[in-house]
Formats: structure tokens, C-alpha cells, sequence
């Protein structure tokens, strides 16, 4: 019984030895991520949502404009995307330095960021619309129309001035 035990293993891997030996060794296509430079919708609204709520800042009463921004305005002091220094309030634009993973993840972020716009107003260019508002006529107005990171920060910039977003 157990001879024929060693037989039966030497045919078995000479059979795998030989599938093996006639599949063709083809490598994995790469994923495919998206392509360089490419612009999401979500970081083209953070970024209108960040600007905007730094002109909210400069422009009002910050103090007032962060107790509109409900409970959900220390997700933002967590992942550093809001700070306090010597001058007051402050926005950090260089997302390299934001810990999102302090305040949950990214969505977490951008929800607080969603709060702070429904719940404060930009009062500085004409009618006096929510910040949700401002931020949804931009991003209806731009979104799908420029290239990169650059053309719509420098879009955000204009717009949040007053501009009309065309650079």
C-alpha cells in the first residue's frame, strides 16, 4: 500500500511540472490608475471649499464663523487644515501638511468642510448666498473645463475674489 504512495507523488508532480512548464509566463497587465495630472471632482470642490472658507474667515467674524461650523469644525483642526497662530485662524493649503487620518480619513474632512459651507455665508461678492451655494454655482459653472490642479486653484482663487473664475 504505502509503495505505491512515492509513485503516485512523482507522477503527480511531473504532470504539474509539465502544465507548468507549457502555460505561458504572460505579466499582469498594470493597474490602471488615473492618469498623471488627472483632476477629481472632489479635490477640485475641497479646494473651492477651502478657499472659500479662508475668505469666510478673513472676511467675518472668525470666532462666529467657526461656531456655524458646528461640532464638525475640530475634524479640520485635527487633520491641520485649520490652525491657529498669532494672527488668528488660518487655512494650511499645502495638503502635504494635513493629517486627515487625525480626524477619520479624507471624507471626514470633507464633510466638515460641507458643514462649514452650509452653515456660513459669503457675504463679499454681491448676494449674500451660503457657502454651499457659492461653492455649487462654481462648481457647475467650471467643473470639467480646465486641466489641471494649477488652472483650477488659480479659477478658485479669481472666483473667491470676486472674479468670474476665468484665468
Amino acid at each position: 500500500m504505502w509503495g505505491s504512495a512515492p509513485a503516485f507523488i512523482a507522477s503527480a508532480l511531473s504532470m504539474c511540472v509539465a502544465v507548468a512548464a507549457c502555460s505561458t509566463s504572460e505579466p499582469e497587465p498594470e493597474r490602471e490608475g488615473p492618469p498623471p495630472g488627472y483632476v477629481s471632482y472632489h479635490w477640485v470642490e475641497r479646494e473651492a471649499r477651502i478657499h472659500t472658507f479662508d475668505r469666510m474667515l478673513n472676511e467675518g467674524d472668525p470666532e462666529e464663523v467657526l461656531e456655524n461650523s458646528t461640532g464638525h469644525r475640530e475634524k479640520l483642526f485635527d487633520a491641520g487644515v485649520l490652525s491657529e497662530g498669532e494672527d488668528g485662524y488660518y487655512i494650511e493649503f499645502d495638503k502635504d501638511e494635513w493629517s486627515p487620518e487625525e480626524a477619520g480619513n479624507l471624507n471626514m474632512v470633507d464633510g466638515a468642510l460641507s458643514y462649514a459651507m452650509d452653515f456660513n455665508d459669503v457675504t463679499w461678492c454681491g448676494e449674500t448666498v451660503t457657502g454651499d451655494v457659492f461653492v455649487e454655482d462654481y462648481m457647475e459653472e467650471f467643473w470639467d473645463t480646465l486641466d489641471s490642479h494649477e488652472e483650477y486653484t488659480a479659477s478658485i482663487a479669481d472666483y473667491v475674489d470676486c472674479g468670474d473664475g476665468r484665468v
